[in-house]
């Protein structure tokens, strides 16, 4: 009989480890309107990159983004997490676009562009920092 209940503990998965951050639903670059990635963003390690010019971002910003201008992203790599996702914000979504492309030529698996960027952020009333 205590052959058979070992047997059956180890037999027990281990507890699971939840994510950071709510999976993004496909590997690869997506897009999302505002809204959707709100919740997303919200999260307690969540990634939501702003790739506008630091005087751009100090004007307003979504809220919880972090500023990794455009133009430094490439040398700036090692301060996102590859194992994350990372939403990426600008004023409109060229500027993510053109991040998306960077972060997924460096082997990052989950990129999530913000459509509208910041402009539709702010239009649809989600929370803005200064």
């Amino acid at each position: 009989m205590l052959f058979s209940v070992v047997l059956f503990a180890g037999c027990q998965s281990g507890p699971t480890v939840p994510t950071d951050s709510p999976p993004v639903s496909k590997t690869g670059v997506s897009e999302m309107a505002p809204s959707e990635a709100k919740p997303a963003v919200e999260a307690a390690y969540s990634q939501l990159v702003d790739v506008r010019t630091v005087e751009e971002y100090k004007a307003g910003h979504a809220s919880r983004a972090r500023n990794i201008p455009l133009d430094v992203l490439p040398t700036s790599l090692d301060k996102i997490d590859k194992n994350e996702p990372v939403y990426l914000i600008c004023r409109t979504d060229n500027r993510s676009r053109q991040a998306a492309k960077i972060l997924s030529n460096a082997g990052f698996g989950q990129i999530v562009v913000i459509t509208g960027g910041t402009e539709a952020w702010e239009s649809a009333g989600l929370p803005m920092e200064k």
